[in-house]
């Protein structure tokens, strides 16, 4: 009888010791959940502020690109006028001439 007794006190730690593993294993399983659904949560809201990054970029290189063609414009039009200046400056010196030898 008393090796009855001892084998189930034997066999109910047992049970007591697997049950405790299980909610262990359990609550570690809880927690790795909780732990992958907070960095999945991360990830997408990195990825909108990528996204709204990338979008800022977007329109960023597009405002560069409009600056730079009026850029390239001023630049034109300044080195016309320029050019007209000078144009203008050797009709007047030619003009003087002229006017000395006539």
């Amino acid at each position: 009888m008393d090796a009855i007794k001892k084998k189930m006190q034997a066999m109910k730690l047992e049970k007591d010791n697997a049950l405790d593993r299980a909610l262990l294993c359990e609550q570690q399983a809880r927690d790795a959940n909780l732990r992958a659904e907070k960095a999945e949560e991360e990830a997408r809201q990195l990825q909108k502020k990528i996204q709204a990054i990338e979008n800022d970029l977007d329109q960023t290189q597009e405002t560069l690109m409009q600056v730079n063609t009026k850029l390239e414009e001023k630049e034109k039009a300044l080195q016309n006028r320029r050019n007209a200046r000078g144009y203008s400056l050797e009709m007047r010196r030619a003009c003087s001439i002229l006017r000395i030898i006539f």
